[in-house]
């Protein structure tokens, strides 16, 4: 049986000159991210730690947790399925990344934790290190101030999707 090539022009540019399999860097850029989150849990600890460190994490078990729950709210985002008081099944881990300040302000919130905005903290916590000029959080932090309907009287406001007080203040 041959395997599925995606249509992508670099993918059949690099099929046709130098033929299958794939290098791993050229396949992966097909992937999904939750193939992506499969690959990292299964690579070497000390690999996943190398990587976790680029990204100002303290270990990959940690990371690789964070990546399962961004799949999670990946997947949920994409299904158009209800975010706002949705509890996170797969909840990150925040026990080894205190020398990150945002993460102390969680402590001791179960709340906050089973909620989505401590996924939407981490996703930036992530491109801060991949991009430090991005402009995500301030988008995000408009959206949330400026076009959220915050109802008071049907209980409809950024706690229930796990928002602390002073958030606009983490990053």
């Amino acid at each position: 049986m041959t395997p599925l090539i995606p249509r992508e022009e670099f993918i059949l540019f690099n099929k046709n000159k130098y033929g299958l399999p794939l290098p791993i860097w050229i396949a992966c850029e097909v992937w999904d991210f939750g193939t992506l989150s499969t690959l990292f849990s299964g690579m070497k600890e000390d690999d996943q730690d190398i990587i976790a460190s680029k990204y100002n994490v303290r270990n990959g078990r940690s990371l690789e947790k964070w990546l399962r729950s961004l799949n999670y709210l990946r997947n949920v985002c994409a299904h158009h399925s209800r975010l706002w008081n949705r509890n996170i099944i797969d909840q990150p881990s925040l026990k080894t990344e205190e020398h990150l300040s945002w993460v102390n302000r969680f402590s001791g919130d179960n709340h906050a934790l089973a909620r989505p905005f401590i996924l939407l903290c981490i996703a930036n916590h992530l491109l801060g290190a991949i991009n430090p000029n991005s402009s995500w959080w301030a988008r995000l932090e408009n959206l949330l101030l400026n076009e959220f309907p915050d109802v008071e009287h049907l209980n409809l406001n950024l706690r229930g999707m796990g928002v602390i007080d002073d958030w606009q203040k983490l990053f």
